[in-house]
């Protein structure tokens, strides 16, 4: 019996040992900017042994102005056919707003991973995310969001989540280390401290680890 005995404590303790989903869903006592993240859906065309292939990019964005939205490059990579409409979404607002928008400003690739729309007219209601021209390690503690294309919390990317009371892990030339969690689709959703904007979401690997573009990269362009 004794052997017995023990496997079942085991089975009974382990489950205790899972971690609890560090994102949370967007509610009514969440901070209002959040508001301002939205979702953007890029029509776009890559080739593949000599095909070209259609196919949708949907990744996160923020209004950072009236008519400015922030997003990753790489989001945009594959956008060749300017007749093609870009779309950003907020789905947190009432009547979930649309305007279609076009491309600015760019890092032009994985080391400057960030992106400037202009959309076509303001969206009534929405009040801009200011961006902060700081240095990122003014302050370690970082809030994120974006819509998560995982099968938890983001159901595909049709919720937003957001994660607060992370931390810088790394500080380097072109993207800063944080140990948020972010999965694919998120890519574009913006960085705060402190209420304001200081980056933008790049790459992660959905577990421990997220990569952002600092404001430093991008703060000239505005």
């Amino acid at each position: 019996m004794k052997p017995m005995r023990r496997i079942f404590y085991l089975i009974i303790v382990c489950p205790c040992l899972v971690l609890a989903e560090p994102r949370q869903l967007v509610d009514e006592n969440s901070p209002d900017w959040l508001y301002s993240v939205g979702r953007l859906t890029i029509p776009g065309l890559r080739y593949e042994s000599g095909d070209a292939l259609h196919q949708q990019e949907n990744c996160s964005a923020s209004l950072i102005s009236e008519r400015l939205v922030l997003t990753a490059w790489h989001c945009l990579e594959n956008y060749r056919n300017l007749a093609q409409d870009i779309v950003f979404t907020l789905p947190q607002l009432p009547g979930k707003p649309q305007r279609t928008a076009r491309r600015v400003a760019d890092g032009g690739g994985m080391q400057a991973d960030w992106a400037l729309l202009k959309l076509q007219s303001s969206i009534a209601g929405a009040q801009p995310i200011p961006v902060n021209d700081e240095r990122t390690n003014v302050s370690p503690v970082l809030s994120l969001a974006g819509y998560s294309r995982d099968e938890g919390l983001g159901k595909g990317g049709e919720n937003l989540t957001w994660q607060t009371d992370c931390h810088i892990t790394a500080d380097e030339t072109y993207r800063v280390a944080t140990n948020c969690l972010a999965y694919k689709g998120a890519s574009g959703g913006p960085v705060l401290q402190q209420g304001s904007v200081v980056g933008v979401i790049s790459a992660g690997d959905a577990t421990e680890l997220t990569y952002y573009a600092p404001s430093r990269s991008f703060r000239a362009a505005l």
